[in-house]
């Protein structure tokens, strides 16, 4: 065989290493055998490397942009990555805003910072010095200017509430930035408008129970109008409470043929008496009787009234309070043909 030359036998199943020696030269041959069988050719050379350390990171921010002025955080995110599954450390910094936290995700406090566009930024390293970095821009808008409104309108009723039939004062208040002539106009879902321009009357008249809108409308001529609601409320006065009605509240029952009561009925007047010092505005219908198988029973009657007349006026009780009754009772009346009865009248309830 000549030097450099290396025959292959297909019959070989394994590695050989010969050397040939030629004029003082070493040779080391290495053959290996075919990676499938009839095949043949050499192993990999050189062995191949492990793949490059490699770390990575992409930064986020949500929202991206706000309002100046927002209250709420946003938040930073980095999603990094080390292709040999190393822990990373996180360093975060930003031209704008407080920045809180640490780790993969903080918080940016953006609620003083002017218009303009800002930026975050995360740097990542592992142990070994292998490090990336992103960053992720967010943008504060100007808060948008609010024009003020150059016609204005507000309305107010007076009563609020009225019973049907009542008016009810309607007025409003208008305000044109710019100067120019107002119109006014009325509407209203239940009665009648009386009168234009600013102030105006609702007449409710036959209205039932309920509430009730009025609308008013200023223009100004140029196509800008504003609006104006105000309510008013019909309510049906509740029936007058019935009037007082007389109350008897005291009972005399005079012995046969006398005309003076015992020490137990003249402490029944003494209670009448006081009830008319408590009660200014009261007066009392003092009603007697007697029984007609009595002696002179008309004039025993009107002698009993007379007694308890007397008493109250010499009280001090005036005598356009008092009023007397005189009758006669029945037949079978018994006792209470003799009786003397005090009746209560009420202010409002008349002799």
């Amino acid at each position: 065989m000549a030097l450099g030359e290396v025959r292959l036998n297909s019959d070989l199943h394994r590695v050989r290493a010969g050397r040939l020696i030629r004029g003082g030269l070493l040779l080391v041959l290495a053959l290996g055998l075919p990676r499938s069988a009839g095949a043949a050719g050499a192993m990999d050379w050189p062995w191949k490397k492990k793949p490059p350390h490699e770390v990575t990171a992409r930064c986020s921010i949500e929202p991206a942009e706000i309002e100046q002025g927002h209250l709420a955080r946003l938040r930073a995110t980095v999603e990094a990555a080390d292709s040999h599954s190393h822990r990373l450390a996180y360093v975060w910094s930003g031209n704008g805003g407080v920045l809180s936290g640490n780790g993969p995700t903080v918080e940016v406090d953006a609620g003083r910072l002017p218009s303009g566009v800002y930026r975050v930024f995360a740097a990542v390293q592992d142990a070994g010095g292998n490090r990336a970095a992103c960053e992720a821009e967010f943008q504060v808008v100007a808060q948008p200017q609010v024009q003020p409104d150059l016609l204005t309108m507000s309305c107010s009723s007076e009563p609020a509430m009225v019973e049907p039939g009542a008016p009810v004062r309607v007025r409003a208040e208008a305000a044109d930035l710019l100067g120019h002539p107002l119109r006014y106009l009325w509407f209203t879902n239940g009665g009648q408008i009386e009168g234009d321009g600013p102030a105006v009357q609702l007449n409710t008249t036959d209205l039932p129970a309920g509430s009730y809108t009025i609308t008013g409308r200023v223009e100004d001529g140029l196509g800008r109008a504003s609006d104006c609601v105000t309510l008013v409320k019909v309510e049906i006065p509740p029936p007058p409470p019935p009037p007082p009605e007389p109350l008897n509240i005291a009972q005399i029952v005079f012995p046969r043929n006398r005309e003076t009561p015992g020490p137990a009925e003249l402490a029944r007047l003494e209670a009448v008496l006081e009830r008319l010092h408590t009660e200014p505005q009261g007066r009392i219908s003092i009603e007697s009787y007697a029984d007609p198988e009595e002696r002179e029973p008309q004039r025993l009657a009107a002698a009993r009234a007379g007694m308890v007349l007397r008493y109250f006026l010499e009280r001090g009780i005036s005598q356009s309070r008092l009023a007397t009754v005189i009758g006669l009772g029945g037949r079978r009346g018994g006792s209470r043909n003799r009786a003397l009865d005090i009746i209560w009248l009420p202010d409002g309830v008349y002799f």
